[in-house]
């Protein structure tokens, strides 16, 4: 028995509901893409700001390596002043003395560069150089009125660089500082970074969720016209 419909408007109603079905879908598929899109740029977001925090807490922490560096390498040119009054004591202290020096300039050829990974000034850092190897060239030079034989020797030696030290100390010290000062207001700005990324993947969700449920409601209140047609 015929319910009255016939089967050309029964395939019309069909082709339209599976219509509306497959709006529907693109329309849940596309809010859940908007979604991971957005989990995908804010933990972008978050993988950098943790990446460029970890690199200024290593500058920092660096620094104050290449300053504590420097003291020990003014305590071993004070252990060759005071002790290497003996050959083999001269040695060892003077010795010393030479590899600490060293790896300062070492460490501070490092920090230029990490320093210009991160964006943070090097033009102090270049005269802080430029200090520690004058410093190093005075002791070379002061050194030689060194006489082991002749404790009198010593404060020769030391009049000639008495001092020289405490700039470059107050240099390093000036760095560090400034690499603190550097290194809170960046991580400053990259927290805020994230928090403005996360605010703008909140909104754009919010847009797909608010357009989903428009374009939802409508393609229900469609498929419900269609079915009582």
């Amino acid at each position: 028995m015929s319910d009255g419909i016939s089967e050309p408007f029964r395939g019309e109603r069909r082709r339209r509901l599976l219509s509306l079905s497959a709006t529907v879908g693109v329309i849940l598929i596309a809010i859940v893409v908007a979604a991971n899109f957005g989990m995908y740029r804010l933990d972008r977001a978050m993988d950098r700001s943790e990446t460029k925090v970890t690199q200024l807490v290593k500058l920092a922490e660096n620094a104050r390596v290449a300053q504590v560096t420097f003291k020990t390498q003014v305590q071993e040119w004070k252990n060759t002043l005071l002790r290497g009054y003996r050959d083999e004591d001269y040695a060892a202290y003077h010795g010393a003395f030479l590899a600490r020096r060293a790896e300062v300039q070492d460490q501070l050829a490092a920090l230029e560069l990490e320093a210009r990974a991160v964006g943070f000034p090097t033009d102090g850092l270049s005269v802080l150089k430029a200090q520690h190897s004058d410093l190093g060239k005075a002791y070379d030079a002061a050194l030689q009125y060194f006489k082991a034989d002749d404790p009198l020797s010593v404060r020769i030696v030391d009049a000639h660089v008495r001092g020289r030290d405490r700039p470059v100390n107050e240099a390093f010290d000036r760095f560090v500082r400034e690499v603190r000062l550097f290194t809170e207001q960046r991580r400053a700005v990259l927290v805020q970074n994230v928090a403005d990324a996360a605010a703008q993947i909140r909104l754009t969700l919010w847009i797909a969720l608010a357009v989903g449920f428009v374009a939802f409601s409508f393609a229900v209140f469609a498929a419900l016209r269609v079915i009582r047609a």
